[in-house]
C-alpha cells in the first residue's frame, strides 16, 4: 500500500470553479477530477473556499457533497449518504481506489467503517466484509469510524495512526481564501499563477520546501480571476501571502487553463520535482 505524506498537503479550490458550466452533469465531472487529482497525488485536505460575495451556495454544497461522496469508501456509501439530488450523478465519479478503499479481498489491517449497532459493551461495524466485524467496546451508533485489525479482533483507531494514505479531508471556507490561510498555520504557501516564476526557475526551491516543510497549502485561482485578484479583494498582496507563485503551465497554448487542469498539471509537476531532483 502506499504510505502517507511525511507531510501535509492542502489544496485549496474556489466554489467558482463550477461557475463556468451549467449542467449538473458538467459540474459532476468538474468535481470528479478534482477528487481523483486529490488521490493520486496523496492530497491531505481539500478546502473549498468563498472566492468572491457572489461565490453560488448551491455549488458550494454540491463541491462538498461530491467529494465526500468520493471519498467515501463504497460499500459505506448506502449508510453515509441518503438520495439528495447533489448526488444525481455521483455514479459517473470513477472509483478512487486509495487505501481506505479496499476490495472485500484486500488483505489489510486497516479499513473504514460504519457502526450498525451497540450498547455498553461491544458494536457491530460493516467494514466491507460478507460479515459485520464484532468489535469489543462500545462505539457511537450510525457514525463512521476507521478500524484497525489487533489479532482477531477490530477496534477503533485515530485516521492519523493509520501509516497508508488515507483519502483526502474535507474544510469549507465561507469566510474566504485568507481567514482560512491565517487559521490553518501553513509552513508554506504556493500560489499558481499565470503571473508566477516559471517552474524550472524554482524547482531546487521547491524540492527543499517539498522535503522539509510540515504544512504545505497550495492555491488555485477560479475561471475568472487568478489567485492575485482574489487575495486582492480581501485587501492583501500575493505576495505578502504566498511564499512561492509559481506558473506550472508555461507558454501554455490555450487562452486559459481551467482550474481541474491546473490541479492536475501542478501537482503532477511537484511530485516530479519531489521525487526526481
Amino acid at each position: 500500500m502506499i504510505e502517507k505524506r511525511k507531510n501535509s498537503l492542502s489544496i485549496f479550490i474556489p466554489i467558482s470553479i463550477l461557475s463556468d458550466v451549467s449542467s449538473q452533469i458538467e459540474k459532476t465531472f468538474k468535481v470528479g477530477q478534482i477528487a481523483r487529482s486529490a488521490s493520486i497525488f496523496r492530497v491531505d485536505k481539500v478546502v473549498v473556499y468563498k472566492d468572491s460575495p457572489n461565490a453560488s451556495k448551491e455549488d458550494s454544497l454540491l463541491i462538498k457533497d461530491l467529494l465526500s461522496y468520493a471519498e467515501t469508501p463504497q460499500y459505506l456509501r448506502k449508510s453515509l449518504f441518503p438520495l439528495k439530488d447533489t448526488l444525481r450523478y455521483a455514479g459517473m465519479i470513477p472509483p478512487l481506489r486509495t487505501p481506505n478503499h479496499p476490495l472485500e479481498s484486500t488483505d489489510t489491517p486497516y479499513r473504514e467503517g460504519f457502526v450498525l449497532g451497540t450498547d455498553s459493551r461491544s458494536s457491530r461495524v460493516d467494514i466491507g466484509l460478507r460479515r459485520p466485524a464484532e468489535c469489543p467496546c462500545s462505539l457511537p451508533l450510525n457514525k463512521r469510524v476507521t478500524m484497525k485489525k489487533v489479532g482477531d479482533s477490530w477496534l477503533p483507531t485515530d485516521k492519523s495512526e493509520v501509516p497508508f494514505y488515507w483519502g483526502y479531508d474535507i474544510s469549507m471556507a465561507f469566510k474566504g481564501l485568507l481567514p482560512s490561510l491565517v487559521q490553518g498555520n501553513y509552513d508554506f504557501i504556493i500560489a499558481t499563477s499565470r503571473l508566477g516564476s516559471s517552474l524550472s526557475s524554482v524547482s531546487y526551491q521547491l524540492k527543499s520546501t517539498l522535503s522539509s516543510a510540515k504544512k504545505i497549502g497550495i492555491l488555485f485561482g477560479s475561471p475568472t480571476e487568478g489567485v492575485h485578484e482574489i487575495i486582492a479583494r480581501e485587501g492583501k498582496r500575493l505576495e505578502d501571502v504566498a511564499n512561492l507563485i509559481v506558473n506550472t503551465v508555461p507558454d501554455q497554448g490555450t487562452a486559459t487553463v481551467r482550474t481541474e487542469e491546473a490541479v492536475m498539471i501542478s501537482l503532477a509537476a511537484f511530485s516530479s520535482i519531489e521525487a526526481i531532483l
